[in-house]
């Protein structure tokens, strides 16, 4: 009797269909929500983005500021030279050209460059003047590197390291279709040719990554530069 009645009081399971039904509409919600707070924090991550590389476009290049010059984004590659427009959300430019505000003149270009380091890819954005063939700046735009020894701070506040990119060699050759002298990571202290990066001494695998990403770089872009260079400076 009191079995008949304890499965008499037991409430129905819910139907299958009825559970689908309600997962589907949590499923459904739940991404619409993903997509309302992506759209909201999207432009204000690319705006965040725009002025991080705003800034370190600027840093690669002393004595330039915002006041004296604007930057220009473009892509280029074999296939030649295409503008970027970075308000449509663009992020496909891998050159960055600064031109005079009162005339124009190039001054000088900015590209990234990346490579693998001690724990992930350490990432840089250097200066590149085309009248010296050299690299006047280097900033770092990523590291995770040990901290204290190959982090961004770390890197950066050694002033013995960044002179290596004050006017470091990346002269092509004559007929211009390569570096004469590939960019070169020594260890600390034997620095001998304007090509060659001193190490930072304890941290020389980030040292290197810096050194390789720059080789890379160089090696593709600065050919590609020379041969474009006229039409990158008619291009403000």
């Amino acid at each position: 009797m009191n079995s008949e009645v304890h499965q008499s009081q037991t409430p129905p399971l819910p139907s299958s269909i009825s559970m689908i039904r309600t997962l589907g509409l949590i499923a459904m919600i739940s991404g619409l929500l993903v997509v309302l707070v992506v759209q909201f924090t999207d432009p204000i991550i690319k705006e965040k983005e725009r002025l991080a590389l705003e800034q370190a476009v600027f840093r690669v290049f002393p004595g330039i500021d915002r006041e004296t010059a604007t930057r220009v984004s473009f892509l280029l590659s074999q296939q030649g030279l295409i503008r970027v427009d970075e308000a449509s959300g663009s992020n496909d430019a891998n050159l960055y050209a600064l031109y005079n505000n009162n005339d124009g003149q190039l001054m000088g270009i900015a590209l990234p460059a990346a490579a693998q380091g001690y724990q992930d890819v350490v990432r840089t954005l250097y200066g590149y003047d085309p009248e010296c063939e050299c690299i006047v700046g280097m900033v770092i735009t990523k590291s995770t590197d040990t901290p204290g020894m190959g982090d961004k701070k770390s890197v950066e506040g050694n002033g013995q390291f960044m002179a290596n990119f004050a006017n470091l060699s990346v002269r092509l050759t004559a007929d211009h279709s390569r570096l004469a002298h590939p960019i070169e990571t020594v260890k600390h202290g034997t620095k001998t040719a304007p090509w060659q990066i001193d190490a930072i001494s304890g941290a020389t695998i980030t040292s290197r990554a810096i050194g390789n990403g720059l080789n890379a770089s160089a090696m593709t872009m600065v050919p590609l530069i020379k041969h474009h260079l006229n039409e990158i400076k008619e291009s403000e």
